[in-house]
């Protein structure tokens, strides 16, 4: 598993073919700062991170390392396209499974 520091180095370096220097002034952050991002020395803000993403067109998901449920997802696709009163009937039903 890479850490967000090796991700973010590796979009850099083969990505986009950029110095540290180059990258920094692009992203409007100091050199040593990108360079403690990439060493996992620090985290950037939420807004850097977004910045990040657009920079190196990638995703927030790739950048974070999330992977997310797809059972879930599935699910809470479904449910989003079922009508307000078939949404209040699943909800009773997940409310009465959580009791017992």
């Amino acid at each position: 598993m890479t850490t967000f520091g090796e991700r973010i180095k590796s979009l850099r370096v083969e990505g986009k073919g950029l110095s540290i220097a180059e990258a920094a002034k692009e992203l409007g952050i100091p050199k040593s700062t990108l360079n403690n991002y990439e060493r996992d020395y620090a985290r950037p803000s939420l807004e850097m991170i977004c910045k990040m993403a657009d920079y190196y067109s990638t995703t927030l998901d790739y950048l974070a390392d999330y992977k997310p449920d797809r059972e879930v997802a599935e699910i809470a696709n479904a449910i989003k396209k079922l009508s307000p009163d078939k949404k209040k009937n699943i909800m009773a039903i997940v409310e009465g499974l959580g009791s017992k």
